[in-house]
C-alpha cells in the first residue's frame, strides 16, 4: 500500500511540475516579445580573438513582418541601411550607392561582421508555426527558475532544426537558447539578460551570441533605448527609405 501511495504522490508532483504545457509558455514567449511597432536605439559590439569593433544603428519595426536598419558609427559604416519586408531582405551601401537584394547563398553570410547571420536577422515567424515544443525540464539561470524546452522543426525551411531554450518562468523571456543542425551539431549559443519592464511587457536590452562555428567569435547586442509605442512612418519601410 506505501508503495502504490508513493507512485501515485510522484505522479501527482510529476503533473504539477508541468502544469503548463511546452506550447504555451512559447505562446506567452511569442506574445511578450512581439509588439505593434518600435523605434529602438543600439550597440553591436563584436569581439573576434583580441580584436573588437563597435557599431551603433537605429532600427525601426512594425510587428513582424516590416523592420529598418541604419547604421551611425563607425564612420565607415554610416549609412548602410537594411529593410526587412517578410522573407525579404535588401542592403544599401553608400560607398556604391546600390542597393543589394540579399538571398541564396547570401542569407548565411556574416552581418556586419557579427555572429548574427542574414537568416538570423529574417526570422520573424511565431516559434509554433515552424517547430514543436516539448517542456522537458526546470533550471536555474542566474537565480531565475526557468522551464526547459526542446523544440524540433515540423517544416523543411528552417535555419536550425533544432533549438533548446530557457524561459524564465516569471517573465516568460528566454534566458538562453542554443541552436543546432539537422545533423545535431550546436551551431550557436545565445544569452538574453538586463531584462527591464516596458508597461506590461518584459524586455531582454542585452543579447549576446556566439557562432561556434567561428573561432574566438562572440557579439554582444545592447537595446540602449526602445520605444515600444512609437509610431513609426510607413516610409521607412519602402526600398526608397535606403537611398534617403
Amino acid at each position: 500500500m506505501r508503495s502504490k501511495f508513493c507512485i501515485i504522490s510522484i505522479m501527482l508532483l510529476t503533473s504539477c511540475a508541468f502544469a503548463i504545457t511546452g506550447e504555451e509558455i512559447i505562446n506567452h514567449v511569442d506574445d511578450n516579445l512581439t509588439f505593434n511597432s518600435g523605434a529602438f536605439e543600439n550597440r553591436m559590439t563584436i569581439h573576434v580573438g583580441k580584436e573588437v569593433r563597435t557599431k551603433d544603428f537605429i532600427s525601426y519595426s512594425k510587428g513582424r513582418d516590416a523592420s529598418f536598419a541604419e547604421f551611425t558609427d563607425p564612420p565607415r559604416d554610416k549609412g548602410v541601411k537594411y529593410l526587412k519586408i517578410e522573407d525579404n531582405m535588401w542592403m544599401y551601401l553608400p560607398s556604391v550607392d546600390k542597393i543589394i537584394k540579399i538571398s541564396g547563398a547570401m542569407l548565411r553570410q556574416s552581418m556586419m561582421g557579427s555572429d548574427f547571420s542574414y537568416e538570423d536577422a529574417l526570422e520573424s515567424s511565431k516559434l509554433l508555426d515552424k517547430y514543436t515544443a516539448t517542456l522537458v525540464g526546470e533550471e536555474t539561470i542566474d537565480k531565475s527558475p526557468c522551464y526547459v524546452l526542446d523544440l524540433t522543426a515540423k517544416v523543411k525551411d528552417v535555419t536550425y532544426y533544432q533549438r533548446k531554450i530557457w524561459v524564465d518562468k516569471a517573465t516568460f523571456v528566454p534566458l538562453k537558447e542554443e541552436l543546432f543542425a539537422l545533423s545535431g551539431k550546436k551551431l550557436k549559443v545565445m544569452t538574453m539578460g538586463d531584462v527591464k519592464r516596458f508597461g506590461s511587457r518584459y524586455y531582454p536590452t542585452r543579447v549576446t551570441i556566439s557562432n561556434l562555428l567561428r573561432k574566438d567569435s562572440m557579439t554582444e547586442l545592447i537595446t540602449i533605448k526602445a520605444d515600444f509605442n512609437a509610431r513609426v512612418p510607413a516610409k521607412y519601410f519602402t526600398q526608397a527609405a535606403l537611398t534617403k
